[in-house]
Parts: C-alpha cells; sequence; structure tokens
C-alpha cells in the first residue's frame, strides 16, 4: 500500500486558495457505517457480470409506458417529453420479422438543421481513505498529463469538430455529430447536425471514501490497484445531481479520474461508466438523462498505470458512454439479439459501445491527435457499432460500425446455413455478430 502524506492538508490549501475564484468546491456528505471488502480472482476489463449496471433506466412504469406509446408508427417524428432533444422511428429485422422501435437524441434526420445540447461537465475529485487518512486523492482537475482531465476532455474530439473522417462518406466534425451523420447516411438533410455544447455549473466536488466502510478496495491483476464501490458512488451521484437541478434537456457528465468501480454484490470489476435515464429532478413530469465516465490519463496517477492497457485510456469510456447515450438516451430499445465481440454473451439491447468493446484493440480504438494546451495529444475514441448493425438493413453505403467502417462486417447473414457460431447464428466480421438462434 502507498501513501500519500499531507494530501488533506494540500486539499484544504487548494481549497482556501480558491475561496474567491468562480469555482466552488462542495462536499458529498461521508459514508458512516460499513466494512471492508475484499475482491478475489483474477481481474479483467470491465466483464458483463456487470451489464446491468451499465445502462440504467429508472423511470416510472407511466413514463416507460408513454414513451412506447408515442415510438408506435413514429416516422423520424420528434418527441415530446420535456427531456433532450430527441426522435422516434422503427424498424423490422430477425427471423420473425419483428418490429422495433427507437429513440435518438437530437431532431429529425429528415427535417435537417443543427440541434445543439448542453451537457453539464461536473468534475469529481476522489479522496480515498483508510481509518481517517488520506491514501490517495484521485482529482480530474489536476495536471497528470500536463493539463487536466477536464480542459483535455474538453479539447476532444467530442466537443471539438475538426477531425475529418475518412469514410466514405468523409465527415468532418464532433465525433458523435458524425457518426449519426454516418448512421442515416442517405437519410438525413445535408444540414442535419447534433452537436454537443459543455457548460458547468462553476461546482467541483468532492467526495470522501473509506476502505473501513467499503467505500474502496482492491483489485489485484497485474499489479493491484484502488476501485470504489458503485453503491457509494452511485449514492453519491445521486446527491449531487439533487444539489445540481440539472435542466431535463441538458446532459450531466459525471468526470473521474482513474478509478472505476465494483458491485460488490457479484464481485464484478470495473465498470468504467454507465448512463442514466430517470424521473427529472428540475421538472419530474419529465426525464433526466446523465452519464459518468472515468478518465484514465497517459501518465502515472497517484503512482499507478492504467491497469487496462490501451483500454479505458483517455476518452475511451466517455465516447462509449456519450455514443450510448445518443443512440438509446432513455435505455428502453429492445432489439433483435446480438453477440458481443468477444463472443462472451449476448445482449438484446442497443447499446453501441458494448458491441465491440470486447474485440482486439486495433478494432475497439480509433486514435485521433489533436493540437491541445500540452500539444499534440492522442486521443483514443472507441469505434461504435451503428443502428443499421442492429436493424440488419443500412440505408446506404453498407455501414455498420464508425468511424473505422471495417471494425464490424459488411457480410449478410447466409440463408440456409445452420452451423452455429459459423454463420446461421452470427452475422458479422470476426466476433462481433448478431445471434440467430432460435429465431426471433
Amino acid at each position: 500500500m502507498r501513501k500519500i502524506a499531507g494530501l488533506l492538508t494540500l486539499l484544504t490549501l487548494i481549497l482556501a486558495a480558491t475561496a474567491g475564484s468562480a469555482q466552488v468546491y462542495k462536499t458529498v456528505p461521508r459514508t458512516t457505517g460499513g466494512a471492508p471488502i475484499t475482491l478475489s480472482g483474477a481481474i479483467s476489463y470491465d466483464p458483463h457480470s456487470a451489464a446491468s449496471l451499465k445502462a440504467q433506466n429508472k423511470l416510472t412504469t407511466q413514463m416507460n409506458s408513454f414513451l412506447v406509446k408515442e415510438k408506435q408508427g413514429a416516422n423520424f417524428r420528434n418527441g415530446t417529453v420535456d427531456t433532450v432533444p430527441y426522435f422516434d422511428n422503427w424498424f423490422i429485422t430477425g427471423g420473425r420479422n419483428s418490429v422495433y422501435t427507437y429513440s435518438m437524441v437530437g431532431h429529425s434526420p429528415k427535417a435537417g438543421g443543427t440541434t445543439t445540447i448542453n451537457t453539464q461537465v461536473i468534475p469529481l475529485i476522489t479522496v480515498l481513505l483508510m481509518g481517517g487518512d488520506t491514501v490517495y486523492v484521485f482529482d480530474p482537475t489536476a495536471p497528470t498529463d500536463g493539463d487536466s482531465d477536464i480542459s483535455l476532455f474538453l479539447q476532444s474530439p467530442i466537443y471539438d469538430g475538426s477531425t475529418t473522417y475518412p469514410g466514405p462518406p468523409a465527415l468532418t466534425g464532433q465525433f458523435n455529430d458524425t457518426m449519426q451523420k454516418a448512421e442515416f447516411n442517405g437519410v438525413a438533410a445535408a444540414n442535419w447536425h447534433t452537436k454537443l455544447n459543455p457548460t458547468s455549473s462553476g461546482n467541483i466536488w468532492i467526495q470522501f471514501l473509506e476502505y473501513n466502510n467499503g467505500d474502496w478496495t482492491y483489485a489485484c491483476g497485474d499489479p493491484c490497484f484502488p476501485v470504489f464501490n458503485i453503491n457509494t458512488i452511485s449514492n453519491n451521484f445521486a446527491i449531487i445531481l439533487s444539489v445540481e437541478v440539472p435542466a431535463n434537456s441538458t446532459f450531466p457528465i459525471i468526470v473521474t479520474d482513474f478509478l472505476t468501480a465494483f458491485d460488490p454484490s457479484s464481485g464484478g470489476c470495473c465498470i468504467l461508466g454507465y448512463h442514466t435515464a430517470q424521473t427529472g429532478i428540475a421538472n419530474p413530469a419529465g426525464i433526466l438523462t446523465w452519464g459518468w465516465g472515468t478518465y484514465i490519463p497517459h501518465n502515472m496517477d497517484q503512482g499507478f498505470s492504467n491497469p487496462f492497457g490501451v483500454f479505458g485510456s483517455d476518452i475511451m469510456v466517455l465516447t462509449h458512454e456519450v455514443s450510448e447515450w445518443i443512440n438509446d438516451p432513455f435505455v428502453n430499445t429492445a432489439v433483435s439479439p446480438w453477440v458481443d465481440g468477444g463472443v462472451g454473451f449476448a445482449q438484446a439491447n442497443l447499446e453501441t459501445g458494448d458491441v465491440i468493446e470486447g474485440m482486439a484493440a486495433a478494432d475497439v480504438l480509433y486514435p485521433v491527435t489533436l493540437p491541445t494546451t500540452v500539444g499534440a495529444y492522442t486521443y483514443n475514441e472507441q469505434n461504435e457499432a451503428l443502428l443499421a448493425w442492429f436493424t440488419r438493413n443500412p440505408y446506404s453505403g453498407g455501414l455498420y460500425s464508425w468511424p473505422n467502417e471495417h471494425t464490424l462486417s459488411q457480410v449478410p447473414h447466409t440463408p440456409g446455413c445452420n452451423a452455429p457460431f459459423v454463420c446461421s447464428w452470427l452475422y458479422g466480421e470476426g466476433s462481433g455478430a448478431f445471434y440467430f438462434g432460435p429465431s426471433y
């Protein structure tokens, strides 16, 4: 165990020095009980024993029923609920020609025009305690990579619109805007855009997590590294949002530094982010969608390097979560079952990042180098499955993944072939595939 002396004193000095600035530091109440938790067994990247925690629909039965009814018969129709701008549509696919409806962030691609959505970036500093003593401080506002996680995140392709992706079609713009343009290639008006605008309340949040209360523990792969209890941090997220009271039309993003989460009920580790739809706080008649993602710097952080290698580096998790929010903001889109990139599990929801994250690094990551405050900085976007991969029927051009169009196959299912995990059950390239048995 590595103890960092004097960090609480340093933190106090930081708070005092910034007391007169525009930024305000707020503290989440500490837990008051519990017991230490020990994780056992080999730790791997984001196992799907925790899949249910990665995308959460916390809406009421009444709201979910309304959303289902609103989508029926929709043909690129804009939604009416007080939430982020969204549109509804449907598709037919699967062995039984089933009808599936979906909602996506933005306004109708056929209508054209630009929709700009505010994304409230909320930095969360984490102080890890053991018996009340500070052990580590993971701070997304500190300059670990020469500049802070937050600053580099705001300069990343999620917000910067200067990157040109070769395609075809070649598209220039923010990561998620170009993804949507590729998804609806041949359908969307030429001037259709969905852009993200970073905002801030001016608050920087601090959470104090106590080892002896089970708020955090060590996950041991090679080497051991600290992880926090997803129940503790989820409760802290709820407290933060209740104080921030974001408008339903805003997408809050809570950003942590380095740390990932474990599930004490299953021992599963490690969860790097998730996205959620819940009853609105500012307006309970509407829907608040929000997400959490951890930023793992390139350099050593509190004596630790990235325990997942290329996975999780810088904005990988944030592109994963934001893209899944764009494609399924209310976490209520069912699709015909599919097999993930590691052929490790089958899902039946529209989680665009989960499809690919288990594949080889060359298929998962799409590096983009941009000029930043620290010079040229290479960001690692995660490739995403496009809507057409779930529908099996691309609108135009046979695109199934973005920005790397070769991550997922453009080869269709072979009729009459019944060899499991060869053709009849799989539709895709390599290990990223559709699941066709039994018929759906």
